[in-house]
Order: structure tokens, then C-alpha cells, then sequence
């Protein structure tokens, strides 16, 4: 299939400047090479790694770059030798891309891949029209997901997941959450429904703290407690697992001291601070903690994951805190930049069908 000339050309929402807001720019749509598919993106979520992109936090290797990593659409033209997918599939899109001739690739785990690029970082992302993936990196996505849950699916639920599944919690245990944002929130809800786990939630945000209670937390605990830790045991006991999504050292410490004997503290937030901690060497030894980083996501977890949804056995409504159309980015980026109602995440909605294009970009012209 070929799309007719009225989409030779998308909008595409995109960083020129770092620290500057994004724009929305008519450019070339791209066209898929052998083993690849092009995605008529119908949302894509704003993440805050987009925020870190767009200031200019995150290298990139080149500018103008079209943002954006958590996606879902249909297929709209396939390349030579993609067999499993048709024009019409309904997909959520794995942004992580490897380099498909390591072992880490061939099991889908493309996240582990010494080579591996993500859309809206290291080439252009999802915040447009239409992007052009491979077609390993699709998964099929059932008509009773709305393709706002879908994405926000292909990231925030799945980045999550990943870290309980590393985290060894079983059946009915008891996990620490820390940091109740996207990610955090995401967990509250996976811990509770997937696991029946006793969920204890730590955040500075009051509003995000109440949040998590309405999505199934048992207790909360103010962040900036710097006994927080020592809260939790007293109150509630040492916890098996306990998950770290800010990216702060001092909430890495806190993350380890809820643990029970034996217990595990996955990191998954990322941030500029030096993992030099103030725990002593000896009860870390007696008490057997594990410290676990937790990167991404691989494909058996996102299929996982939509089979779980598919079931009935994981709910993630009422997490998207806003849409907007996809024109309208710059508002969306704001919202999430400066934090106004504390949204959890805020998701651009394409319909390329209704669209006019708009003036080409002089940059797109060669």
C-alpha cells in the first residue's frame, strides 16, 4: 500500500532549540524500508524524559529532532518482508530500538542492547503524524483499548512492570513505592491488581500522595520525612520489595532501609547524583538486600502486559490526566513542565485524516 500524495507530508512536533518551547512543523513523512512499518499515530504520550530532551538535559545527535517515544496507532504501509502485520493493525510501538544482531536482540530484550537507539532521543520520535518503525517493535494492541491507554502502555505501565517483575515480589507481599508521578502511580496500580500486594507510597507532592491512596496505596508517607524509611517499618513493617522512581540518591538509601531481611530496592529513576551511598557495609551484608537497577522493557513484558489488559486482569484507567490534539503540544508540555494540578500523564492525539498540511519547512528541503 502507498499513501496518496496528500500525505507526503505531517506534522511533527519537535525541539530546535534546547530550552525552548517545541514546535509543530510540516515535514517529509517518511517511508518505510525493508522489514519496517509505517504507524499512523493516533496518541503519544508527553513523558518526562521528552521535558529533559526539550531543555536541553538530554544529548541528542541532532537538531531539528522530532520528539516523542510513547505511542500508538495503525498500520499504514508496510516494507518488504513484514509478514505479520496489515495496513489497519491496531499497534502500541516499543521505542527502544536494537541493533537486531546481538544476543540481547534476538530475544526481544532490545533495551539490553549495547547499540540501542529510542525514538524522540536518538532519531526522530512518535509526537507526529506518522513514524516509521521496525516491525519487530510493534505489538498488537485489542479494539478495547483506546490508543490514549495504549500508549501511555508502551512506556509508563511498562517501565513499572519491568521493575516489579525484577523486584522478585510475589502474591500477596508488600512493596514501598518511591515517587508517585507517572511511573510511581503506574506501579501503585500494577502492585495491587496483578499482585495483591500491600502498597506503601512515598512522595512530596501531597496531591500525588492522595492519588495513590485513590488507586489502591494502603498508606502514604510524606517525602521529605528524612526518617521515612523508619516510618514505614514501625508502622507498617519491613517491606519485600521497594521501588525507587526519582532518580535521588537519599531516596535510594530510603528505598533500601524499608526492606525486610533479604529483601530487593529496584532503582528505575535516573538521575546526576553519584551512587555513593551512606548505608552501612555491615547490615546491608547481614540483612542480604539487593540493589537492582531496571532499564526500559523488553518485548515479552510489553506483550505480557497487553495480554493482562486483554484479560481483564489489569485496569489502568483514569491515569491520563489530560489529551490534547496534537497542535496544541507546546500547552501540553507546559502543563507537565510546571506541574499545574500535578497530571500524571498528558497525552497528544493525531488524526491525520482531518488535517490540512501545513507550510513546508524550509529545513526539510534539500
Amino acid at each position: 500500500m502507498r499513501l496518496n500524495q496528500s500525505t507526503d507530508r505531517m506534522r511533527a512536533v519537535r525541539v530546535r532549540t534546547p530550552g525552548q518551547p517545541p514546535v509543530v512543523e510540516s515535514v517529509a513523512t517518511p517511508r518505510p524500508g525493508p522489514d519496517e512499518v509505517l504507524v499512523r499515530v493516533r496518541a503519544c504520550g508527553i513523558c518526562g524524559s521528552d521535558l529533559h530532551v526539550l531543555d536541553g538535559d538530554v544529548a541528542v545527535p541532532r537538531l531539528p529532532l522530532t520528539l516523542g517515544h510513547e505511542a500508538a496507532g495503525e498500520v499504514a504501509e508496510v516494507g518488504a518482508g513484514v509478514e505479520r502485520f496489515v495496513e489497519g493493525d491496531r499497534v502500541l510501538i516499543n521505542p527502544i530500538i536494537g541493533c537486531d544482531a546481538c544476543d540481547a536482540c534476538a530475544d526481544g530484550s532490545w533495551h539490553r542492547c549495547d547499540d540501542h537507539v529510542v525514538l524522540g532521543v536518538g532519531v526522530d520520535g512518535a509526537q507526529a503524524d506518522y513514524v516509521v518503525v521496525p516491525g519487530r517493535n510493534l505489538v498488537p494492541v485489542p479494539p478495547s483499548l483506546d490508543f490514549a491507554q495504549a500508549a501511555v502502555l508502551a512506556d509508563a505501565v511498562a517501565g513499572p512492570f519491568r521493575a516489579l517483575r525484577r523486584s522478585g515480589l510475589r502474591a500477596g507481599g508488600s512493596v514501598a513505592i518511591f515517587g508517585l508521578g507517572g511511573l510511581g502511580l503506574h506501579a501503585v496500580i500494577i502492585a495491587r491488581q496483578l499482585y495483591g500486594a500491600r502498597v506503601v507510597g512515598v512522595d512530596i507532592d501531597p496531591v500525588a500522595r492522595e492519588r495513590a491512596l485513590a488507586f489502591g496505596a494502603s498508606a502514604v508517607f510524606d517525602g521529605l520525612d528524612p526518617r521515612v524509611a523508619t516510618r514505614i517499618r514501625a508502622e507498617h513493617g519491613p517491606v519485600d520489595a521497594s521501588l525507587e522512581f526519582v532518580g535521588a540518591v537519599p531516596v535510594v538509601e530510603q528505598a533500601l532501609r524499608s526492606l525486610r531481611r533479604g529483601g530487593t530496592a529496584v532503582v528505575m529513576g535516573v538521575g546526576p547524583g553519584r551512587l555513593e551511598l551512606a548505608q552501612r557495609l555491615e547490615p546491608f551484608v547481614v540483612q542480604e538486600w539487593s540493589l537492582v537497577g531496571s532499564y526500559g522493557y523488553g518485548r515479552d513484558d510489553l506483550v505480557a502486559l497487553v495480554d493482562h489488559v486483554q484479560r481483564g486482569d489489569l485496569t489502568i484507567e483514569g491515569t491520563v490526566s489530560a489529551t490534547l490534539p496534537l497542535a496544541d503540544a507546546a500547552e501540553g508540555y507546559d502543563l507537565l513542565a510546571s506541574r499545574r494540578g500535578s497530571p500524571t500523564r498528558v497525552v497528544l492525539l493525531s488524526d491525520p485524516d482531518l488535517h490540512t498540511p501545513e507550510p513546508v519547512d524550509p529545513d526539510e528541503e534539500s
